[in-house]
């Protein structure tokens, strides 16, 4: 990634990083069987499932129940 600071020198950035959406998250755990799943929000560090899900909030808890086929 190549980004210009505020004094107009360019910085390249070496990263891999990823970041999953609500949407995304729920999809690829119901792919795998998991359900329900829940997504509450979080202050950074502080889970509750008493928060809900924020567009303030870098963190999430997520809460899914795997269900076995028999």
């Amino acid at each position: 990634m190549e980004i210009e600071d505020d004094e107009g020198k360019v910085l390249n950035l070496n990263c891999n990083e990823r970041y999953y959406v609500p949407s995304e998250i729920t999809w690829l755990l119901k792919s795998l069987n998991f359900n329900p799943v829940d997504i509450y929000g979080c202050k950074l560090g502080e889970f509750s499932r008493n928060d809900p899900l924020t567009t303030e909030d870098y963190e999430m808890l997520v809460v899914a129940e795997y269900l076995i086929n028999e």
